[in-house]
């Protein structure tokens, strides 16, 4: 629809080219004064407005590598019945690949499971005697 120029069509316009800018939308009417206006675009052509440009990091003086420790899973090698160490293992505690870290009973046998890797104890995710998944986190542990 055509609207004849007049400053309350162009203060409308202006507002709806605003609306369109400002935020990514595809589609708007606007009805107001006896007439509708129907604006469509594709989503493809939504620009950011010129403030939301990524702004490109600069280097920190050490890498992020050295910030955050790195986090390693010992993860459960078979579905069945975890059961804990007796003393169980606790927070902190230092583990060595190999190590012996519970044992799951599954189809009434005991199997143990050992550590793959290394590192210090950072979260217990299975309580005792708790049904455990192949491939389910037991141990969380914070590489030394």
């Amino acid at each position: 629809m055509r609207l004849p120029v007049s400053p309350m069509n162009l203060d409308l316009t202006e507002k709806i080219v605003a609306l369109l800018t400002e935020h990514p939308v595809s589609e708007i009417t606007v009805e107001t004064e006896g007439f509708r206006v129907h604006v469509v675009r594709p989503l493809g052509a939504v620009q950011l407005p010129a403030q939301a440009a990524e702004v490109p990091e600069e280097p920190s003086e050490t890498p992020a590598a050295d910030v955050l420790p790195e986090f390693l899973s010992l993860s459960s090698p078979m579905v069945g019945v975890f059961y804990h160490l007796t003393p169980p293992l606790t927070f902190a505690a230092e583990i060595v690949p190999g190590q012996i870290v519970g044992a799951i009973e599954s189809m009434k046998l005991m199997n143990e499971v050992t550590a793959e890797r290394g590192g210090r104890i950072t979260d217990i995710l299975i309580e005792d005697g708790a049904p455990v998944e192949y491939g389910q986190t037991l141990f969380r542990l914070a590489a030394l």
